[in-house]
């Protein structure tokens, strides 16, 4: 539908796509994403910055055929509630 449709569907469709991202995002940071640290890791905390992330989108796939989507890399460094980096 994003690569056949008119305007106002390719709009709706690449919103929806942001959406569908943000929450993605949101979710990790908010239930996933921990900086473990004292001795064996014992305290979890989430990174009081939020995470890193570099984006990528694509309108279509390694074939050459219209495939909107993105790629997200996360960056494993967090910096911990003292100010030091883990």
């Amino acid at each position: 539908m994003w690569a056949l449709g008119d305007e106002q569907t390719r709009l709706a469709i690449e919103a929806a796509h942001e959406r569908a991202i943000q929450r993605v995002l949101e979710r990790i940071e908010c239930h996933i994403a921990v900086i473990r640290f004292g001795t064996d890791g014992v305290y979890r905390v989430q990174p009081p910055d939020g995470l890193v992330a570099a984006r990528f989108r694509h309108p279509e796939s390694r074939a050459g055929m219209p495939l909107l989507h993105d790629h997200l890399l996360l960056s494993i460094k967090g910096q911990r509630l003292d100010g030091a980096r883990s």
